[in-house]
């Protein structure tokens, strides 16, 4: 069951302060980020990682946003269909975690399993006031969704590793793909938003416990360093510009 490959789907473009990426930046300013999910095919497994932003979310974002950036081609749907897939393809969605621009999509898997951190869907589930705005109910609240609640670090299949990364959230995770050619990838999801904040160990400016983020990103470097791989953030433009898109993969 050895993966085959890694594929980087584009689900449109918001803006968003530099204060709220960086822990300790004052500047307002705003620039524009990626929304991005990554689909994993390994011998008889296909695994979405993230979910992007709900498609009913796009218009209200597209009105509030003027940095917004959101086409046809970018809903998760279109970008699954540029990879020969559908939702029904999918066996299982790892979520990072369940704010907004990560598990919006998650209602169009009902036929897959889902898999989040238990702490993470408890504390989306009743958040603190301060982190309210980020968690949609509607986005995680499926009856007759199959759920895995997990507990820690998790193999999903066989060169596929769920990571505990908490700190930007109480459940936050990652994924660990091991693949033949590129060598290990970690998907850091929200643990680090931009290469920078790997590069000087910064936590993200919207953050639950701004130690354990700290902690979180210590690990996955100590990890990528061990296993000889690379960390890929979730929203750096420079990052994403470069890399390798859909319907191209990673190998």
């Amino acid at each position: 069951m050895a993966v085959k490959g890694l594929y980087a789907l584009q689900n449109g473009f918001m803006g968003f302060e530099k204060t709220g990426l960086f822990f300790g930046e004052r500047s307002a300013e705003k620039v524009r980020i990626p929304v991005t999910c990554y689909l994993v095919r390994t011998g008889d497994t296909t695994i979405l990682f993230d979910t992007g932003v709900s498609p009913r979310a796009v218009p209200g974002l597209l009105r509030s946003d003027p940095m917004a950036g959101f086409t046809e081609a970018d809903l998760l749907v279109h970008r699954l269909e540029s990879i020969g897939l559908e939702p029904k393809n999918v066996d299982l969605v790892v979520l990072s975690h369940l704010h907004y621009d990560h598990a919006g999509g998650a209602f169009l898997f009902q036929n897959s399993e889902l898999a989040v951190q238990q702490d993470e869907y408890a504390y989306a589930n009743y958040p603190a006031g301060f982190y309210a705005g980020l968690y949609y109910k509607k986005n995680f609240d499926l009856p007759g969704y199959r759920w895995r609640l997990l507990d820690g670090d998790a193999e999903i299949v066989p060169g596929v590793t769920a990571l505990r990364s908490d700190g930007h959230t109480p459940g936050h995770q990652s994924l660990l793909v091991e693949l033949p050619e590129t060598g290990p990838v970690i998907l850091a999801g929200d643990c680090c938003y931009w290469q920078e904040s790997i590069d000087k160990e910064i936590p993200p400016g919207v953050v639950w416990d701004p130690t354990r983020a700290m902690h979180s990103i210590k690990r996955l470097k100590t990890v990528a360093r061990l296993m000889g791989g690379r960390i890929f953030p979730s929203h750096d433009p420079a990052f994403w510009a470069s890399a390798i898109k859909a319907p191209d993969a990673y190998k």
